[in-house]
């Protein structure tokens, strides 16, 4: 298991009503135990996974909330953040209100939503960030689009510093990346294939950083 300080330990743990109650080598089973052989595996804390795409609502036939929550408990994560490119996009109350209540009842695990930053993620004008702030969404993102509008992104940069909020960007410029499979670079060159160049990521983070 992993030990409190990062280095990994061999160990048995003890486990009574869903919680640890002790964790020593060679610990004794108490009577009526019932014993899991573990031997080679990992023990360790849960995780939260703050960027998953369950594509509910409006492509359920890839991912939709039941199955992904599903997916994630079966890894060892036991609570999300989905991102808001579905279709419709998660840029209004409404929808997050929908996400919401739909992971209440088919979800056995903590369900939260960011939203976009802009309508449609079209990255034409802001979205509906206060009534999404209201229902508890605290990240903004166009997740998988790059705002190309400055003056609109910077808009949105001062609603989010104002109200708390985390934001995320989709670095890139559209123009340079182009809808690329892989980064221009040695491979991209021997495969003959047009690749994606460093630079359209860079350009877009120090427009960012300095916005």
């Amino acid at each position: 298991m992993a030990h409190e300080e990062g280095a990994p330990m061999r160990a048995d743990v003890l486990v009574e009503n869903g919680l640890i109650k002790a964790v020593a080598e060679d610990l004794p089973a108490p009577g009526g135990v019932r014993t899991v052989e573990a031997g080679g595996k990992i023990v360790a804390p849960a995780m939260f996974d703050a960027h998953v795409h369950f594509r509910e609502p409006g492509q359920e036939h890839k991912e939709d909330i039941a199955h992904g929550t599903e997916a994630a408990i079966n890894g060892g994560v036991t609570g999300v953040v989905m991102m808001p490119n579905t279709s419709p996009p998660i840029d209004s109350a409404a929808v997050v209100r929908m996400v919401l209540e739909k992971a209440a009842e088919v979800s056995r695990i903590p369900v939260y939503t960011s939203g976009c930053i802009t309508k449609g993620r079209a990255g034409r004008e802001l979205a509906g960030i206060d009534g999404m702030r209201r229902l508890g969404v605290v990240m903004l993102t166009d997740d998988g689009d790059p705002v190309a509008n400055p003056a609109v992104l910077r808009h949105a940069m001062e609603y989010a510093s104002e109200f708390g909020m985390f934001f995320a960007s989709h670095c890139e410029v559209a123009e340079l990346s182009g809808p690329r499979a892989l980064n221009e670079g040695v491979v991209s060159y021997r495969l003959g294939i047009v690749g994606s160049p460093a630079c359209s990521e860079e350009i877009c983070m120090d427009r960012d950083i300095r916005l």
